[in-house]
């Protein structure tokens, strides 16, 4: 109770100062003092190269207390992937209780209720929507002022991920191409994050509205009329008037504050199959809002992600 009240003072002393603080959220992916509020966040990759997990990660830090190394502040994550794992979670927030605890709560963490504690304490800051369609996904876009005004301490929105259900509004009667798609949701998540001073990250697949053409994204080029995304205008032919999709990268993008860029690295490992997944890398290509760029790289283990020092 006194934590809850607490925060509270603090999130009600900032907005009556009229200063919005900048959140280091993770100081290896965002260097240049974290993410300030309004801002949004991109996250690609191909399968397997962590995206669900690093927005565990992510959360992780965002609700783990200060005196673990976290922010102390609440989260939403809208799960689309089916991917949330509470046990990923909590292995995710015992690392980083372990590494990052005070020294005056390391010293308590011989006793497992007391890691337990924090661990549950942790989670509490943690609003979790489930999306299992296209109207659900959508309706939870349009619940979260609400639920803004509700719980003022909610700071960071996730969403894993913003491709899901696309095939869902991409039909042979309602065709629109990947980056359309993509930079309707962009509008709508930069407006929310702006509007309720709220950061918001998505992750997508590298090649979801990539810049390469793609025989599997299309949209119509009649004369009967655009394609909006809600679907009020119909091609006329599905085998008639298709242009494949070179995305204009720019439209989208420009709505995005910082992107990070997951891949896997090409490393075999002489030791044979087993050894080579033990020694696989990754790297997280950086671009920040003011143009500078990074490049870290990463392991994954049953503990998360483990960044491995330049």
């Amino acid at each position: 109770m006194c934590d809850t009240i607490e925060s509270a003072f603090v999130a009600i002393s900032r907005l009556a100062s009229g200063t919005e603080a900048t959140h280091n959220v993770d100081p290896v992916l965002f260097p240049d003092g974290g993410l300030r509020p309004g801002e949004l966040i991109e996250i690609s990759g191909d399968s397997n190269s962590g995206k669900s997990l690093l927005c565990l990660e992510l959360i992780a830090r965002i609700i783990l207390p200060t005196s673990c190394g976290g922010l102390e502040l609440g989260a939403v994550l809208i799960d689309c992937e089916n991917s949330y794992s509470k046990t990923v979670l909590l292995s995710i927030l015992e690392k980083h209780i372990l590494n990052h605890a005070e020294p005056a709560l390391a010293s308590t963490l011989t006793d497992p209720h007391q890691l337990e504690t924090i661990q549950l304490a942790a989670l509490s800051r943690l609003h979790l929507i489930t999306c299992y369609s296209l109207e659900q996904f959508e309706f939870s876009l349009l619940a979260l002022p609400a639920l803004f005004v509700k719980q003022p301490e909610l700071t960071f929105v996730l969403i894993d991920s913003i491709a899901t259900f696309y095939w869902t509004k991409c039909t042979a009667k309602n065709l629109i191409r990947q980056d359309t798609y993509q930079k309707a949701h962009c509008k709508t998540l930069s407006r929310l994050a702006g509007k309720w001073k709220k950061i918001v990250l998505f992750t997508k697949p590298s090649h979801f509205g990539g810049r390469q053409a793609s025989g599997r994204d299309f949209e119509a080029n009649s004369a009967a009329g655009a394609l909006s995304l809600d679907g009020s205008t119909q091609a006329s032919s599905f085998a008639g008037h298709l242009t494949p999709s070179i995305s204009t990268a720019s439209s989208a993008v420009s709505l995005i504050d910082h992107r990070i860029e997951l891949t896997e690295i090409d490393n075999p490992s002489p030791g044979g199959s087993e050894q080579g997944s033990a020694d696989q890398r990754f790297s997280a290509f950086i671009t920040m809002a003011d143009k500078q760029q990074y490049v870290r790289f990463y392991l994954i283990d049953k503990y998360g992600i483990n960044w491995i020092e330049a």
